[in-house]
């Protein structure tokens, strides 16, 4: 090959590297753009968007930096980065745990008036060995999702929580309890039970699964981005009908809401709840809270919900047994209020 060949080549080498760094910029500030805004105002008709945690979007915009890097084009990703850094900070999923994680968790210490209770939240994917294995987090209540049978569930509650323990069976959502529980309201999606603790506390606990979402991917398809707009819908409306059922109960009492919820934690269906309740995790959670899967957990579909009677001091995504989602355990304190009949 002569020099004026190795020109050309050269030439020509440069203007594709340049095509290349230059198209790239442009695909990662529009991407860049789009996800934020769709973040930002969580439309649902951008549903099939902000259904992945924030962090794949993240991971997607430093593939392009790399890019722009080869392309030659240092300082265009630099600042790319910088953005796909900010975009994380802002939409990531309570990164504060991953900060508490990194300390001592607290000690239990309830004060007086306030009364100590363990929670479980766990999608045991209708095993009864799932169930059974939360023996050794020695728990005071038991949210079920993808439940196994009535009978099975008895004898592995009984087992676990002992003689006295109580039970709701719902079609997909179940409660245990230590103590017994008395039957208020169930749905296909949920189960409502009032449970008196040994103090004499009455609890309102729901265990609930909000239908699952469609498992797509594919983008570029039109049908895609209906699927997943339609999906939000569906699970707003359940999420209504049982703030509804809700309304109708005791304000005046503890409640805890917890489950499967089958939606990225920042969803705008979770605006459906009733006002006075707040996701336990935000403010007391400990490390890596992602549940789903159980090997690699990457979004945190599964969560416990209190209102202001009750004060989360711990909680964190643990490690399951036969089962693809990991569990929720949320050490809460409950403060004691008067007892109040239900309307």
């Amino acid at each position: 090959m002569n020099n004026s060949q190795q020109s050309l080549l050269t030439r020509t080498s440069e203007r594709v590297t340049k095509l290349i760094g230059v198209v790239t910029t442009g695909v990662t500030l529009l991407l860049w753009i789009g996800v934020s805004v769709c973040y930002l105002w969580q439309p649902d008709a951008c549903a099939a968007v902000t259904v992945y945690p924030s962090w794949c979007w993240f991971v997607g915009g430093l593939f392009l930096a790399l890019i722009l890097l080869r392309a030659k084009r240092q300082r265009v990703a630099l600042v790319s980065i910088g953005l796909w850094f900010v975009f994380l900070v802002v939409f990531a999923d309570t990164p504060l745990s991953l900060w508490r994680g990194l300390w001592n968790p607290p000690d239990v210490v309830a004060q007086p008036g306030q009364i100590p209770l363990r929670v479980i939240s766990l999608n045991a994917h209708g095993s009864s060995k799932a169930v059974a294995a939360l023996e050794q987090w020695q728990p005071d209540l038991i949210l079920i999702q993808e439940t196994p049978g009535a009978g099975t569930l008895r004898e592995v509650g009984q087992t676990i929580l002992g003689e006295n323990s109580g039970m709701l069976a719902g079609v997909d959502a179940s409660i245990l309890s230590r103590t017994p529980i008395e039957p208020l309201a169930s749905s296909v999606n949920y189960t409502i039970g009032k449970v008196r603790v040994k103090t004499g506390q009455e609890v309102l606990v729901v265990s609930l699964r909000l239908t699952p979402p469609p498992f797509r991917a594919d983008l570029w398809n039109p049908d895609c981005w209906r699927a997943y707009r339609d999906q939000r819908i569906h699970q707003r409306d359940e999420l209504r009908q049982l703030s509804r059922r809700l309304a109708e109960l005791s304000t005046d009492l503890p409640l805890i809401v917890g489950g499967d919820f089958n939606v990225n934690p920042r969803d705008p269906i979770f605006r459906e709840l009733p006002a006075n309740l707040r996701d336990a995790f935000q403010s007391a959670g400990i490390g890596w809270g992602n549940t789903i899967t159980n090997e690699a957990p990457f979004l945190r579909i599964d969560q416990v919900w209190i209102n202001n009677f009750i004060e989360s001091v711990q909680v964190s995504a643990e490690v399951a047994t036969d089962t693809d989602h990991r569990l929720v355990l949320a050490d809460l304190l409950l403060t004691a209020v008067p007892q109040q009949p239900l309307k």
